[in-house]
This record gives structure tokens, C-alpha cells and sequence, in this order.
């Protein structure tokens, strides 16, 4: 499906979420951003990266949720 992010991440006891994985400094396009949107509305957590860095920050907010 088109838009869909680009990592699914699944981590221990369930815990889950998507990752839209970008070049520095670059946003989603408009078709990426309304399917963020749309599973943010189910309820899932989902990450924008467009930083090596942002990772370990990422991991640690799907593992506490």
C-alpha cells in the first residue's frame, strides 16, 4: 500500500510501532503524512526519523508505552 511507513517495529510484550525513515532535513510527503495520521488514529505510535540519533529515543518510547 502506498504511504505506508517504511519500518514496522516490534519489540518484546507486544509493544509496537511505525517508523517513516527520511534523509536529513526531509518531511513525508502528503500520501505518507495521511497514513501516519490514519494510524495514529488506531491508536499506534508513530515516528517520524530523519536522524541516526532519533533511534534510541524512538525505541524507548514504544518500549515505556
Amino acid at each position: 500500500m502506498a504511504g505506508v511507513p517504511d519500518r514496522l517495529v516490534l519489540l518484546p510484550d507486544g509493544h509496537m510501532g511505525f517508523v517513516e525513515m527520511k534523509a536529513p532535513g526531509k518531511h513525508p510527503r502528503p500520501l505518507q503524512v495521511q497514513r501516519l495520521n490514519q494510524l495514529k488514529q488506531l491508536g499506534f505510535q508513530v515516528f517520524v526519523c530523519d536522524q541516526l540519533d532519533q533511534i534510541g529515543g524512538m525505541l524507548d518510547a514504544i518500549q515505556t508505552a
